[in-house]
């Protein structure tokens, strides 16, 4: 059954405004099906049927391009030229809305002759946050505290049980209905998949399943930390000592092309005094799920390792921020500076209003993230940049409220866009 999604509204306001709307994302986070809710045809491309359809291209363009509209076109990169053929057919259609294009990997934007720009919108659809999963009750609006609304004191129903089995089961729309074990499966059908073909499909070059197998876990142990390549260069010494820093670079740039690693980047604001801003991005993979499968971790062993469990629901939530925010014309970012200020998360929408976030799962960690909060808050030049809309601690815990400080907390299972 469709879970909907909090894209929804953005892809629609896409169609109303370009010609064709790209529809990227991971593999199975629910493309497919999020663009047939709004089409009317569709041509769903697959290996078996590849040499058909490119036939119907080069003898037969118009059956390939033909109405109704809306049409779907999924995984158009299977047939890279496609894209140039949709840019060149908008050109001479009138109307929006024309072509959905959907894609598993950014490889074939790097072919194409022309890059579609006005013509051919490109949207990001990331796994499904708590709130589409149906987990967290939306009780608190991130669009409401971008306004001014404040936090009243209510209790969530999500505990801290809860956080650590979506971690392991992530936000893919077929695992919702699964038991953990059934989603750890799919998980590691999805990294054996991801290992010995997917990363072979995305340029000529051959990649080796043990140094990816290891580069991975390199990732998963340094989620949400900001590890340089040097350091998980420094794990692979065990299979291979001969990996270097532009090597390392490739492997990286094959997963971010086929949307597993998600990197935050930093936030460069104007502040009061001249600070050095760090710009080492954090390393996040696009679900928590993904760092977990590789890890080979189930709930039960982060309950029992809160140092671990941590850091992924940390991941967790920077998942869901960044969908709440993206929808409501935001981005997420990290700040980090020279002396050793660090926040997890500053989300600034772009007409340049901006929100500061701790992560903390226990409470006896709030006066200390409250105080990081109002500090970092005091070197923002507020004349130039505005004062916050709020300053919060996203946590684990299981009531929301204000604090006298003005520093909201809000459990990640009360938040929605």
């Amino acid at each position: 059954m469709y879970k909907k999604r909090i894209l929804e509204k953005t892809l629609h306001d896409y169609l109303d405004t370009f010609k064709a709307v790209a529809l990227v994302g991971p593999k199975f986070c629910g493309k497919t099906t999020l663009a047939e809710q709004f089409s009317k045809s569709g041509i769903y491309l697959n290996p078996l049927n590849l040499s058909d359809f490119k036939t119907m291209l080069q003898l037969n363009r118009n059956e390939f391009l033909s109405t109704p509209y809306p049409k779907l076109i999924d995984e158009w990169q299977l047939i890279p030229e496609v894209w140039d053929v949709i840019r060149h057919e908008v050109d001479h259609l009138n109307g929006r809305g024309l072509f959905i294009l959907t894609g598993s990997s950014a490889a074939n934007f790097d072919e194409t002759a022309h890059s579609g720009a006005g013509r051919i919108g490109r949207l990001t659809l990331r796994t499904m946050s708590l709130f589409e999963s149906g987990i967290s009750s939306g009780d608190i609006s991130l669009s409401g505290l971008f306004e001014g609304e404040r936090v009243p004191y209510q209790k969530c129903n999500v505990t801290v049980s809860d956080y650590a089995t979506w971690i392991i089961k992530g936000g893919w729309p077929e695992s919702v209905h699964d038991t953990e074990q059934q989603s750890m499966r799919r998980m590691q059908s999805y990294l054996d998949a991801l290992i010995k073909e997917d990363i072979n499909k995305i340029t000529s070059k051959r990649y080796n399943e043990n140094r990816m197998r290891k580069i991975l876990e390199s990732l998963a142990r340094y989620t949400a930390s900001e590890t340089s390549n040097k350091r998980i260069i420094e794990d692979l010494v065990s299979i291979d000592t001969s990996t270097s820093e532009n090597t390392l670079a490739d492997y990286l740039d094959v997963l971010n092309k086929l949307y597993i690693v998600d990197d935050l980047k930093s936030w460069n604001p104007n502040l009061r005094s001249k600070t050095v801003i760090r710009s080492t991005p954090a390393r996040f993979f696009v679900d928590p799920s993904i760092g977990a499968g590789v890890l080979k971790m189930t709930s039960q062993k982060l309950l029992k390792d809160f140092e671990t469990f941590g850091l992924f629901f940390e991941s967790l939530v920077i998942r869901d921020l960044r969908v709440y925010a993206e929808s409501i014309d935001g981005e997420v970012f990290r700040y980090k500076d020279r002396y050793g200020l660090e926040i997890d998360a500053i989300i600034q929408r772009h007409d340049g209003n901006w929100g500061a976030i701790e992560v903390k799962m226990g409470s006896h960690l709030f006066d200390e993230a409250a105080g990081k909060l109002i500090r970092f808050s005091q070197k923002i030049d507020h004349e130039k940049m505005g004062k916050p809309s709020f300053l919060a601690i996203v946590s684990a815990t299981d009531h929301a409220y204000q604090r006298a400080d003005g520093v909201m907390v809000i459990p990640i299972g009360m938040l929605k866009d």
